[in-house]
């Protein structure tokens, strides 16, 4: 068996109205982090486990997207 540890640099994080990462981000290991959730807002609580080093190094390839929220509108052209 493998140990499994947490992934300490990947967080949950806040969510807003049409906006899934809001701002704030919720730590899943002890660190010195002290933004303080208030009442009414709504979270993410991600827990994210490795096998390996416990550490995310971001490369060139790209598993996910997301749309930026405040991007400018742009209509769609259709041919």
């Amino acid at each position: 068996t493998l140990p499994v540890k947490a992934v300490r640099n990947l967080n949950g994080h806040s969510i807003g109205p049409y906006q899934i990462h809001a701002g704030k981000s919720v730590p899943i290991v002890k660190n010195s982090e002290s933004t303080i959730m208030e009442e009414g807002e709504l979270y993410a609580i991600e827990t994210f486990a490795s096998c390996g080093k416990g550490y995310v190094v971001e490369d060139l390839e790209c598993s996910h997207y997301m749309k930026i929220f405040d991007a400018p509108h742009v209509p769609l052209r259709v041919k």
